[in-house]
């Protein structure tokens, strides 16, 4: 951070607003591919792609010569027909993460003001770094969003908020009613809200609370989807943005500066992921098993404590510091992400894999809970 703005919240306000630079990506040993680990840092599925997305990938590799199709028409076009949309309000991206950017380089212009939630995600704060925007950030209230402070701040001012939903890294989500209050105070205040759902796939469709349902009623909402959780393409970073006819428009202008953003294979294994609703059922359910699985497995254990979530992960508190366990873990060869840079030292964040791997984790943890005199 380089400096603090002269213009502040309200008196009595905990948000902070900042004008910062954007420090240099320094990666950790979870980002890389590293054989004979558990790897359970970076919430990726380990039920792999569909069978129907291998295929598609397989069906593409005689046309790696060629370019893929800029506008992403036809995938742009099922995502549409998913969500009761027209194709213009679908824009395809490189992940949720270059989505995020090309938000921030179209709405964060002039003196603008992106707003982030403390202790989330730190794709949200880099992408309104990235363009010299000042940034107000909003402190969760417990693990949750605070609603009423993001609400007062979206009708304060014409701002475009930042907001992981489900919340990375808790797991907590917002009620539908929450999400109608923050459409609302945005419509009134002039300002845009991002919600970013990377998560919601594996609440829906029984748990789920998109605002999806606001996209279609033409509110200044922009909704940021992936492939790379429940569909197990990471790998190949394909992601949407849902939104209205204009804002859709404006993101396009962007997008359209890098042209083929999105591979050709990319491109093939989403729709046909998107098409396979019985395997995304299955990672689904399978996902929410392994996790009762291992909430059950450490329920006895004083020193570690965690809720279930709609997400892929688990937020568990620790009785000591997050960054030492984590580190003791690699030294297991078992990888989790530790979230001390996201606020919350004695906290790790479990990517939900396997029931074996879960169980190994744990006694991983067992096994550093006595050396440290926790038995």
């Amino acid at each position: 951070m380089t400096s603090t703005d002269q213009q502040l919240p309200a008196p009595g306000s905990t948000a902070m607003l900042e004008r910062c630079t954007l420090p240099p990506f320094t990666p950790g040993s979870q980002t890389f591919d590293l054989p004979g680990v558990i790897r359970l840092a970076q919430n990726e599925s380990i039920h792999g792609p569909s069978p129907a997305a291998v295929a598609a990938i397989a069906a593409e590799a005689g046309r790696a010569h060629r370019y893929p199709d800029a506008t992403a028409a036809t995938l742009a076009g099922r995502v549409a027909e998913t969500y009761g949309l027209r194709p213009e309000q679908v824009v395809v991206g490189n992940g949720v993460d270059e989505l995020l950017l090309f938000c921030a380089v179209t709405f964060l212009t002039g003196d603008a003001i992106g707003m982030v939630t403390g202790n989330t995600y730190p794709g949200h704060w880099s992408a309104v770094d990235s363009v010299g925007a000042r940034r107000l950030t909003v402190p969760l209230r417990g693990n949750r969003i605070d609603v009423p402070a993001v609400a007062a701040a979206l009708r304060g001012r014409p701002i475009t908020a930042f907001l992981c939903n489900p919340h990375n890294p808790t797991g907590t989500v917002l009620t539908a009613e929450e999400v109608a209050i923050l459409v609302e105070a945005a419509e009134r205040g002039g300002s845009l809200l991002v919600l970013d759902e990377a998560y919601m796939d594996f609440a829906e469709p029984d748990q789920a609370r998109s605002a999806a349902e606001h996209v279609r009623k033409g509110a200044p909402v922009i909704v940021l989807r992936t492939f790379s959780k429940l569909h197990g393409l990471a790998g190949l970073r394909c992601g949407y943005a849902l939104a209205s006819p204009g804002l859709a428009d404006r993101l396009r202008r962007v997008k359209h500066v890098t042209v083929y953003n999105v591979n050709r294979y990319a491109l093939a294994a989403a729709e046909a992921s998107l098409g396979d609703t019985a395997f995304a059922d299955t990672v689904r359910a399978r996902t929410r098993a392994a996790m009762a699985h291992f909430l059950t497995a450490i329920e006895d254990l004083p020193w570690i404590r965690a809720q279930a979530t709609v997400t892929n992960f688990l937020h568990c508190e620790l009785d000591w510091d997050a960054l030492l366990v984590s580190q003791e873990l690699q030294q297991r060869s078992v990888l989790v992400r530790p979230c001390a840079d996201m606020g919350f030292p004695r906290h790790i964040r479990v990517s939900v894999g396997t029931e074996e791997e879960l169980d190994q984790l744990v006694a991983a943890l067992t096994e550093i809970a006595t050396e440290l005199g926790r038995p």
